[in-house]
């Protein structure tokens, strides 16, 4: 167990002894690239769509095929989770309070994630979670409409579709009830702490 573990199971722990018990929200990362998809989907069909309808007259169509078009579709996608990252780590720096400090940035299998190493409320952590979908998804509609064409239709596939696993995490923060969020240092998802009601109310 590494450190960043460490400090998780140590603040969990703390938590537990505060009278806080915990619900494991956390899923596979097959599982979250599958949903978040499908979570996906919708918006990349509608601006698709837009973009087929609306814009093709004027798009850029850039004609490159074979590994040409495999070499600019794996620099999008590059150049877009690293950006998608670090706007989780900004949202959660600002969101907390606190800045950096609660920021954890990790390599896995070659692909950067970050994590926030702070207990937070739903609304700070939401804002972490939903900072590259709105930031990265909705800039890459503004890029659409200004600069239609090829790179700008895939950079507003993979921005969506990288974000799908945080709009299926947000969705599942909302329907939580009070309580507090702890983001999982490792895998897709949170722990969420809640104190068990109390005269028919939590209390925290």
């Amino acid at each position: 167990m590494d450190h960043h573990s460490e400090d998780f199971e140590r603040m969990k722990a703390d938590l537990h002894e505060k009278g806080y018990q915990e619900k494991d929200v956390t899923i596979t990362s097959g599982k979250a690239m599958v949903f978040g998809t499908l979570c996906a989907l919708p918006f990349v069909i509608v601006f698709g769509l837009l973009y087929r309808f609306l814009l093709i007259e004027r798009a850029f169509l850039l004609e490159v095929n074979g590994i040409a078009f495999y070499v600019m579709f794996i620099a999008i996608i590059a150049v877009s989770v690293v950006i998608h990252e670090l706007l989780h780590g900004i949202g959660w720096a600002v969101a907390s309070g606190k800045g950096w400090n609660v920021v954890q940035f990790n390599i896995n299998a070659m692909m950067p994630s970050c994590a926030c190493k702070a207990v937070l409320a739903k609304r700070a952590y939401l804002a972490g979670v939903l900072t590259p979908f709105i930031v990265l998804g909705f800039g890459s509609v503004l890029f659409i409409y200004i600069y239609p064409g090829t790179v700008s239709l895939l950079t507003m596939m993979v921005n969506f579709i990288s974000a799908g696993a945080d709009l299926m995490i947000a969705f599942q923060v909302l329907k939580e009830r009070d309580g507090l969020i702890a983001d999982h240092p490792t895998e897709a998802g949170y722990i969420h702490l809640y104190r068990a009601p109390h005269d028919g109310k939590t209390c925290l």
